[in-house]
């Protein structure tokens, strides 16, 4: 740090007097001479061997094998013809080993992340009934115990996913009878907590008859709110749906099974890579 200090003022000082003037050249000569001296002792700190040799043995010492391998390389720019020089090139043998396994060791680590995700998303999706659709390209999931038809008095979720993206969610409320309501919405309840579903435009609720039975269902893309009462729902102690007609309602209790295939769904979903931030 004295040295530096020496070379700073030294460097100001010649400043001062070639700006000045009138400066005799001897003296001149010499604060350049002492200037000169400075800068090759600094740098002397800065890059001599034995610096730049114990520097690449402290970054080996710590693993870091690409710094060390950085000042090694300076060294033998710099004083090739040095005994630290021949220490340098056995330590680079050393150092570009330790950057080789360091990187078999980082390839291994990826290829065993990847296996273990996958093997997530085998555990989480074996539960699941699976179809692909070659038409739109798209794979759905759904819980083995969850509806195929709409026959079915219930509140599911299921997945879709194309190729390369994220997965996203649907939300199925489903209503079979011999009687209309006309249902224009569902009123759920969780553990004392109310939870309503609406239409969000005109006629979004289906409606379909046959054999003496009539269908009304619900089926859309899971937003935020919908997400919600879902995660509510499977966790739920206590869960009832109503079904909440024109003039008349139903009221239905969520039973354990569909909640187990509401939390079967939302654990696939999430080891798909699906977003719950929506």
């Amino acid at each position: 740090m004295r040295k530096r200090v020496h070379f700073f003022a030294a460097t100001i000082l010649i400043s001062l007097l070639t700006s000045c003037g009138g400066v005799e050249q001897k003296e001149y000569d010499a604060l350049k001479t002492e200037n000169e001296n400075l800068k090759r002792e600094i740098e002397e700190l800065q890059f001599g061997p034995e610096r730049l040799l114990n520097k690449a043995k402290v970054y080996i010492d710590n693993k870091d094998f690409e710094k060390a391998k950085a000042e090694l390389q300076t060294l033998l720019d710099k004083h090739l013809g040095s005994q630290q020089a021949n220490d340098a090139k056995k330590l680079l043998i050393i150092v570009e080993n330790g950057i080789k396994d360091q990187i078999l060791a980082e390839e291994k680590a990826i290829a065993e992340k990847e296996r273990v995700e996958k093997e997530r998303i085998a555990n989480a999706t074996k539960k699941l009934h699976k179809k692909y659709d070659d038409v739109n390209e798209i794979t759905w999931y759904r819980d083995k115990s969850s509806p195929a038809f709409v026959n079915y008095n219930g509140f599911y979720v299921y997945i879709g996913q194309t190729n390369g993206s994220k997965p996203w969610l649907r939300l199925a409320i489903q209503y079979a009878s011999d009687d209309w309501l006309f249902i224009e919405s569902y009123i759920i309840k969780v553990d004392g907590k109310t939870f309503t579903i609406s239409e969000d435009s005109y006629g979004e609720i289906k409606t379909d008859n046959g054999s003496g039975g009539i269908w009304e269902w619900l089926d859309r893309k899971v937003g935020s709110s919908e997400y919600e009462i879902i995660k509510a729902v499977s966790q739920g102690k206590e869960v009832k749906i109503r079904f909440s007609g024109k003039d008349y309602h139903k009221d239905k209790t969520i039973t354990e099974q569909q909640k187990t295939a509401l939390r079967n769904v939302l654990d696939a979903y999430e080891a798909l890579g699906g977003d719950t931030t929506f």
